[in-house]
C-alpha cells in the first residue's frame, strides 16, 4: 500500500483521536482514559496495540510500527512524537499489508493455508476433538428461548463461516458456503433430576455427560454444519447454552464476535424489533483469497526474510527423556491451576512498570521455567495471535489466528527485570511480523539440525472479557473445561501453558502430550510455575539462577 505523506497533525488532535479510539475499543467513557498514564496499565494488550497502530497509520498517512507505539508508553507521549516533523522520517517503511480487501465471486473459494493445516491434521486424527472449541453460556434469569434461537439463526445468516463446509479435490481444499438454514435449537430438560437445585444439576452426571458428548462428538467437515448448539434447562430460571465450533471456521476473536452479537440480537428480538446490525463488511472467503494473494507481495517477502534470520539455527528442546510421538496422533492430559487476584495484580504492576503486557511478562516467566527444566538458554516458544490488525478484519468470523514462534534468549543469567526488557523488545518485533502463515515460516527456516523448526512448547493467553454476554435481566456466566475453551484429551504441542484472565485473577492449565510427560511431572511443573511467579514479584532483580534453585528438579534425566 502507498502512503500519501501529510503534514503532522497537532498533538492535541492526535490525543483526542486516540482517546476516542480507545473508548470505543474498550467500551468505556472517554473521560476515564488518562493520557498521562501508561497504556499497558490501562489495559492495552498486544492485540489492541496492533489494531491501534494500524488505524493511526491509516488516519495520519504515516507508516507506524508496533515497537514505535510501545516505546511512547502514554497517549500524551505518542501524540507528541507523531506531531513532530521528525516523525515523517523516523518511522520505518510502511507495510504493504494494507492492500485493499476486495470481494471476489464466480469461483470456488480456496481454503487458507491455516485451514489447510487444520484439515490435514484433522483428517489424520478422525474422531478427535483436538480442533473443537466448546463452552457453555449459563443464563440465570427469565430466558426467552425463542429470542435466543432467533439470535443464533441470525448470526448463522450473517456469517458465512457458520454455513461453510469443505471439499478436497486433486489436492486442492475449497470452501462451500450453504444458504442460510432455519436453525433448530434442541432443548434438554434436566429439571426433574435435581428437584430445582440448579447448582447440583450443574454438577450432576447427566449434565456432565451431555456437556462432554456435545464437545467431543465429531463433525463431518464435508457435510456440516461445523457449529452446533443445545439448550439445557437446569431450573425454571437457569439455562445453559452449549456451543461447539470447529477451528476450521473460528478462532478466539471470532468467539468474541459471536458473543457480542448474541447479546445484541437477543435484546432486540426480545423487544420485537428487527436486527439493527449492519451487514459484515467482509466474509471469511474474501479474507482467504486476499491472504493467498498477499503471499506474493513484497511485504510477505520481507517477512520471510525476517523469519529466516530470526529462527536460523534454533535448537530443539529436550523436555524429558521420552520422545514425542507423531503430531497427528497425540493424546494429552491437563493440569489446572489458579493464580489469585493479589499475585495477578502484582504481575500486572511488574509488567506495566517495564512497558510490557501481562502476556509478555508471563511468557518470559514460562521461558525461565523451561530454561530450568530443559537446561537450555535459547528456546522457541509458540503463541497464537489474533492476526487482525486491519480494521476490516476485526469482526470477521473465521480461522484468522496464526502461530508465531517467539525466540527466547535467556543467556547471561540476567535478572528477571533485565530478561523482561529483552523479551519485550524481541516479542514486539516478532509480533510485528505475525501475518506470514506459520506453515510458510516453516518452509523458509532450518533449525540447528538442518530440519524445519517445530513448536514444541507454547503459551496461549486469553481474556475472558472477549466471551462476555451482557443482557439486561440475565446473569451470563462462561463455562469451559480449559482457559481457551479447547476440549481436554489431546495435545497441540508437547507442552502448552494456557492462561485466561478473568475478573482480576488468572486461570491456568498445562496441556501436555501423554507420550512425553507423566501426570505427576506436569503437576510438579505447575507447582514450580506458581512458586516462580511468587518469587519473581518478590525479587524481580534477582538473577535467574537465584529464582530457579536446584529444588526445582529437572525432568530431563
Amino acid at each position: 500500500m502507498k502512503f500519501e505523506s501529510r503534514l503532522p497533525a497537532h498533538n492535541v488532535t492526535i490525543e483526542g483521536w486516540v482517546v476516542e479510539w480507545l473508548a470505543l475499543h474498550w467500551q468505556m467513557p472517554a473521560a476515564s482514559i488518562d493520557t498521562r498514564r501508561p497504556l499497558v496499565e490501562q489495559g492495552l494488550d498486544s492485540v489492541g496495540a496492533i489494531s491501534l497502530a494500524h488505524d493511526l497509520e491509516q488516519w495520519l498517512g504515516l507508516p507506524l510500527t508496533l515497537s514505535f507505539l510501545w516505546e511512547q508508553r502514554t497517549i500524551e507521549a505518542l501524540a507528541r512524537a507523531l506531531a513532530s516533523p521528525d516523525a515523517l522520517f523516523a518511522l520505518s517503511p510502511p507495510s504493504e499489508s494494507g492492500e485493499a480487501l476486495v470481494s471476489s465471486s464466480g469461483e470456488t473459494p480456496p481454503a487458507s493455508l491455516g485451514q489447510q493445516r487444520v484439515w490435514r491434521l484433522d483428517t489424520l486424527q478422525r474422531g478427535s476433538a483436538r480442533f473443537h472449541v466448546h463452552f457453555g453460556l449459563r443464563f440465570d434469569g427469565p430466558l426467552d428461548v425463542e429470542s435466543l434461537r432467533l439470535s443464533l439463526q441470525e448470526i448463522v445468516r450473517r456469517h458465512e463461516s457458520f454455513r461453510t463446509t469443505f471439499r478436497e479435490q486433486d489436492g486442492r481444499l475449497t470452501q462451500v458456503v450453504a444458504s442460510p438454514p432455519r436453525l433448530e435449537l434442541p432443548v434438554v430438560d434436566l429439571r426433574a433430576e435435581q428437584a430445582g437445585d440448579e447448582e447440583q444439576a450443574l454438577r450432576s452426571a447427566s449434565f456432565r455427560t451431555l456437556f462432554d458428548a456435545q464437545g467431543r462428538t465429531p463433525f463431518d467437515l464435508q457435510s456440516g454444519p461445523l457449529l452446533r448448539t443445545t439448550l439445557v434447562v437446569l431450573a425454571d430460571q437457569t439455562h445453559v447454552l452449549l456451543v461447539t465450533q470447529h477451528r476450521l471456521i473460528t478462532d478466539g476473536p471470532s468467539l468474541g464476535v459471536f458473543s457480542r452479537e448474541l447479546a445484541s440480537l437477543y435484546r432486540v428480538f426480545q423487544a420485537g424489533v428487527p436486527s439493527p446490525l449492519a451487514s459484515p463488511s467482509r466474509q471469511w472467503v474474501d479474507v482467504a483469497r486476499w491472504q493467498r494473494a498477499w503471499l506474493d507481495s513484497e511485504a510477505a517477502a520481507r517477512q520471510r526474510e525476517y523469519w529466516s534470520a530470526r529462527l536460523e539455527g534454533v535448537p530443539a528442546l529436550t523436555l524429558t527423556s521420552r520422545r514425542a510421538g507423531a503430531e497427528d496422533t497425540r493424546l494429552g492430559g491437563l493440569v489446572c491451576f489458579d493464580v489469585p487476584v493479589a499475585l495477578t495484580s502484582a504481575w500486572k504492576a511488574l509488567a506495566s512498570g517495564e512497558g510490557a503486557t501481562l502476556f509478555t511478562a508471563l511468557s518470559a516467566a514460562f521461558s525461565v521455567l523451561l530454561r530450568r527444566h530443559a537446561g537450555q538458554e535459547d528456546l522457541l516458544l509458540g503463541t497464537v495471535v489474533a492476526n487482525r490488525g486491519r480494521r476490516e478484519l476485526r469482526d470477521v468470523v473465521g480461522c484468522l489466528a496464526n502461530t508465531v514462534a517467539l525466540r527466547c534468549d535467556l543467556t547471561g543469567n540476567p535478572s528477571f527485570r533485565e530478561l523482561l526488557a529483552r523479551h519485550h523488545v524481541r516479542t514486539t518485533e516478532d509480533l510485528s511480523h505475525q501475518e506470514l502463515p506459520f506453515d510458510e515460516v516453516v518452509r523458509q527456516v532450518r533449525d540447528a539440525r538442518g530440519a524445519p523448526p517445530t513448536v514444541q512448547v507454547a503459551c496461549v493467553f486469553e481474556n475472558a472479557a472477549a466471551f462476555e454476554v451482557a443482557i439486561p435481566g440475565l446473569c451470563c456466566t462462561l463455562l469451559s473445561d480449559t482457559p481457551d475453551a479447547s476440549v481436554p484429551g489431546t495435545a497441540r504441542h508437547e507442552l502448552t501453558l494456557l492462561l485466561c484472565e478473568d475478573q482480576g485473577s488468572l486461570r491456568g492449565a498445562f496441556e501436555y502430550a501423554s507420550d512425553v510427560f507423566l501426570p505427576a511431572e506436569v503437576e510438579r511443573l505447575a507447582e514450580d510455575f506458581r512458586r516462580l511467579l511468587g518469587r519473581v514479584v518478590e525479587a524481580p532483580d534477582a538473577r535467574l539462577d537465584e529464582l530457579t534453585p536446584p529444588a526445582l528438579a529437572t525432568m530431563t534425566g
